[in-house]
């Protein structure tokens, strides 16, 4: 049977803008201020909405993919996962939870992870996860209580989602180290999921740091292997097509003012472009075949090997893609 590997093209109907905001100083490179206020209202989600799984490590372009995901109208987020792996961990919660409250959204179902990284792995810079907690760019007001996390590690929830649902995504914003662990330890319900989409790995680009061609694959590369080498649909956003800076349809309250760090553009296209692909897939061009993932030198380098099914973004549409920004975050 034949798998669509993204949703269908973005149908968004304008709601009505509002005055930026996350926090009375936050400001992008340009200095224009975004001023607290509530975002407006989500548009409704359609019967036919795509069931989703986020997976994230919590960094500032990860909430900006969540948020897009969360209050775009064709996709329904049923669970947020969380990897050991990343920039954060489950000890991230707290965020989660400042997070939807900002959003004055019900929050999924949150897993944290429990499968540790593989030998061939790189920490990310202890410093990141630090900066992603102090510089979220969100009111820090919640208790991490008032979000709890469920008892079922990240990956027995994906799997029995899975199983409940007959076409389940998963957008996959960080290292892949559950949704190979889904792979290996639930092999049935694995093959169910209907694609899954990540942003990890560089085919031509400067490597992020030695022997680190991308960091999300670099972190645990052997499972961004493995998904790659699976039999269910993958879409991968390598470093190599995303413009630099932040985008200029990151804008609005909350997301407006996520990760705004001095002298640091955060957040860039990175896992924004990834969530904003997944709901509009005509803002890239791919390029399909069989890749190779370097798991030991350069991790995460990515090269073609011959013909196959697997879609890597070799370009994308950026003004396509702020379009669908604007639409959702006004």
């Amino acid at each position: 049977m034949k798998r669509r590997l993204l949703l269908v093209p973005l149908v968004v109907p304008l709601v009505v803008a509002v005055v930026a905001a996350c926090s009375p100083a936050a400001s992008d490179v340009d200095g224009e201020v975004f001023v607290p206020g509530p975002m407006a209202p989500a548009a409704d989600k359609r019967s036919d909405a795509v069931p989703v799984v986020v997976d994230t490590d919590l960094a500032p372009d990860d909430l900006a993919a969540l948020a897009l995901l969360l209050r775009h109208p064709a996709v329904d987020v049923v669970a947020v996962t969380v990897p050991m792996t990343g920039q954060l961990d489950c000890r991230g919660t707290g965020l989660l939870a400042d997070f939807f409250e900002a959003l004055a959204a019900t929050p999924p179902p949150v897993a944290c992870g429990t499968t540790p990284r593989g030998d061939d792995g790189v920490a990310f810079p202890a410093d990141w996860g630090a900066g992603a907690l102090m510089h979220s760019g969100l009111p820090r007001d919640g208790d991490p209580s008032d979000l709890t996390p469920v008892r079922a590690p990240a990956d027995e929830l994906i799997a029995r989602l899975a199983r409940r649902h007959a076409d389940l995504q998963v957008v996959a914003l960080g290292p892949l180290t559950e949704v190979a662990a889904v792979l290996r330890e639930h092999p049935a319900a694995y093959a169910r999921l209907d694609g899954v989409i990540t942003m990890a790995g560089s085919v031509d680009s400067a490597s992020h740091a030695d022997g680190v061609a991308e960091w999300n694959a670099g972190a645990d590369p052997v499972p961004l292997a493995e998904v790659v080498d699976g039999p269910v649909p993958v879409t991968i956003v390598p470093d190599d097509p995303l413009p630099p800076g932040a985008p200029d349809g990151l804008a609005g309250p909350v997301v407006g003012g996520l990760g705004r760090v001095p002298g640091f553009t955060s957040p860039a296209y990175w896992d924004l472009a990834t969530a904003g692909i997944f709901v509009h897939p005509a803002a890239a061009t791919t390029e399909t075949g069989t890749w190779a993932v370097d798991t030991t030198e350069d991790r995460g380098r990515l090269r073609r090997t011959g013909d196959g099914d697997v879609r890597v973004v070799t370009a994308l549409d950026p003004d396509a893609l702020d379009e669908v920004y604007r639409s959702v975050f006004r």
